[in-house]
């Protein structure tokens, strides 16, 4: 699981599938992996216009005052991983390329998808060319050292290294390769090459590890405990992680390539044990040359890393599934903190702009930097004021402090929600849990496999069916279990869905006073997103409050009576479960109406049924929700089994 970084934003949809041919950019890389992995590639009408899509974003990074962009940014995903295809786990990886997958040796080609890997490269190489056609240099964002299939530690068991899955979260045991082997070592050098081959625009790496898949021996923040290789337990770690991220260094410099590395460990909450204690991370830093970090701390005497950060393939912001809510950063109204951390004196200025946000949001982010960039340096007021005057060119003289206040409010309804936050709650709950569109029902057992047949194999459950059905397990973490967890999730929830509606009535406030049909059908689609926010909290609410009050009156095991006397009245927990399941259907007939009201995106769906995972809602949406008020409908007489019927 990671913890979310805000203000990140959503995909796009995009179209059919088609063919072009393979670029010159990828057919002259000239290394062994490349040339392994060269052929008759074509890439598809809908890979073509992600790339349109990447050259558009990369032109409003630029606008942004970026200097480097992710080049990992939205990358088809590697869903060949799925082995077997039960287990949800590699859905934490699959969006992190892994360059010595994509741009395999001779030992490791067998054991990949190649036909993926070249897929990929392609894309790549068309991405570096666009890169240096705009003047920019690329980074590269992944996981390391990241999961290999089993496969391959059965054809090199001496390169098997540490057991990385969370355990709770997978159903098969996945490890990565021990970094302590020379084999490995001249494996990755040899796929750095590969990669700097086709992208020589690549000056910066940020590599997560001891999470989604990755992990090095014997670091005590591995998931499933200590572990790893034998050989390499008695070495200091100082020497395993320096050693690993100095090849990669060097192999670049040994094809004229100067880059920089970070290594980032998870973050650890408050359950959770570091990676390194600070005499570690002291000795790793000091073994370190200039030009690599580990953990914000570059070698050789340890000091801040003032490079580029971290490129997130995990967070969709707060507001996920929902899109196009471009809201201003507000960090600074409320640390009252104003400038930017500048670089170090004599260091060439640089700025890494994410592409992960949609192209509407990267076009508003731009027009709002460039407008408001003179008062970067400036006071909090100077910055307020500038930033209403962006809203009046906006939405008019007349509506700007409407706007300005739906920042604001939207700001506010963010802050609120970081209570939640064990990954975005919207994100974990209705697309990782599928809450958005599985029934709420008294028995989820007897559901049949054809009833669950649409949600259950999206569920992030590594489990079985008893955890599956819990609407309050999400990835082995019960945070939102039981009943005060529900009166504390309830109080979240209602002083945030007030915030949104308002947000929502200035929206459509604005659409009445709108100057021209173009602004008021804007308006009114900013309407229709926060109405379907209002609709996914509040059934977040519903689902929470569900299984905290079945869970309680299953445990109490009361039977109902057979034949209830005159005037026997509904319980209050039995008015309560029903209650909440009414609410939830007219919820959900709600939503159904609002996706069904416009053709523009108001979630986050994939284009194809094909594209729908676990990690991403389905563009059948609206027939699934169909789908969900049907079952619940037809199963209203099973609470008879757990209460005394009402005789008034």
């Amino acid at each position: 699981m990671r913890n979310s970084p805000r203000r990140l934003g959503f995909l796009l949809r995009l179209g059919a599938f088609g063919l072009i041919g393979l670029p010159a950019t990828y057919a002259a890389a000239s290394s062994p992996a490349a040339a392994a992995l060269s052929g008759a590639t074509v890439l598809s009408t809908f890979d073509q216009g992600e790339l349109a899509v990447f050259e558009r974003k990369a032109s409003l990074a630029k606008r942004l005052g970026a200097t480097h962009v992710p080049l990992t940014d939205g990358l088809p995903t590697a869903r060949w991983q799925f082995v077997p295809a039960d287990d949800p786990y590699p859905g934490w990886f699959i969006q992190r390329p892994d360059f010595l997958k994509l741009f395999p040796p001779a030992e490791v080609a067998p054991y990949v998808d190649q036909d993926y890997a070249r897929r990929i490269c392609t894309i790549l190489g068309e991405r570096a060319r666009i890169l240096r056609q705009l003047g920019l240099k690329a980074h590269w964002g992944s996981n390391l050292p990241q999961v290999m299939p089993e496969a391959f530690f059965t054809a090199y068991p001496h390169l098997r290294g540490p057991r990385v899955d969370q355990p709770n979260r997978s159903r098969v045991a996945r490890f990565s390769m021990c970094v302590d082997q020379p084999e490995t070592l001249r494996l990755y050098a040899t796929a750095m090459k590969s990669l700097l081959a086709l992208c020589p625009e690549l000056e910066s790496f940020s590599f997560l590890t001891q999470d989604s898949g990755s992990g090095f021996c014997w670091v005590p923040a591995l998931y499933p405990g200590l572990n790893g290789h034998s050989d390499c337990r008695a070495r200091p770690m100082s020497e395993r992680i320096s050693s690993f991220l100095i090849t990669l260094q060097t192999a670049a410099r040994e094809v004229g390539h100067e880059v920089q590395i970070n290594l980032n460990p998870i973050e650890p909450r408050q359950w959770m044990i570091p990676s390194f204690g600070p005499e570690q991370l002291d000795a790793i830093a000091h073994r370190l040359p200039r030009g690599i970090a580990v953990q914000g701390r570059e070698g050789p005497d340890g000091r801040p890393y003032r490079y580029l950060g971290s490129s997130d393939a995990y967070a969709h912001g707060s507001f996920y599934p929902v899109v196009g809510l471009a809201v201003p950063d507000l960090r600074w109204l409320r640390t009252g903190r104003t400038a930017p951390i500048k670089a170090e004196a004599g260091m060439p200025a640089r700025r890494l702009i994410s592409l992960r946000p949609d192209e509407a949001t990267m076009a508003f982010s731009a027009q709002l930097y460039e407008a408001t960039r003179a008062t970067i340096d400036g006071s909090v007021a100077e910055r307020l004021g500038a930033l209403r005057n962006f809203a009046a060119t906006v939405a008019g003289e007349v509506g700007a402090d409407d706007l300005l206040q739906i920042w604001l409010l939207l700001d506010d309804a963010e802050r609120r929600l970081e209570a939640l936050n064990f990954g975005d709650m919207l994100q974990f709950g209705h697309v990782l849990n599928r809450w958005v569109n599985r029934p709420m029902v008294p028995f989820p057992a007897e559901l049949s496999a054809e009833d669950k047949a649409y949600y259950r194999r999206f569920l992030f459950q590594a489990k079985g069916e008893e955890q599956a059905d819990n609407l309050a397990d999400i990835q082995a973490m019960r945070m939102y279990e039981g009943f005060g967890a529900r009166l504390l999730f309830q109080r979240v929830i209602e002083t945030v869905v007030p915030t949104v509606e308002d947000a929502q009535a200035r929206a459509e406030r604005l659409a009445r006073g709108a100057p021209d049909a173009e602004a008021r059908q804007r308006w009114k689609l900013l309407g229709k997103r926060l109405e379907v926010m209002v609709c996914l909290l509040h059934s977040a609410d519903h689902m929470v409050a569900y299984q905290a009050q079945l869970d309680r009156v299953k445990a109490l095991g009361v039977e109902p009576e057979p034949n209830p006397p005159l005037g026997a009245e509904s319980s209050w927990d039995r008015t309560d479960l029903v209650r909440l399941a009414r609410e939830e259907i007219d919820t959900t007939v709600r939503l159904k109406r609002l996706l069904e009201s416009t053709s523009e995106p108001l979630l986050d769906l994939a284009s194809v049924p094909e594209e729908e995972t676990i990690m991403r809602l389905g563009p059948t949406l609206a027939a699934q929700l169909q789908r969900k008020i049907d079952l619940m409908n037809a199963h209203w007489m099973d609470y008879d089994r757990l209460f005394t019927k009402p005789n008034p």
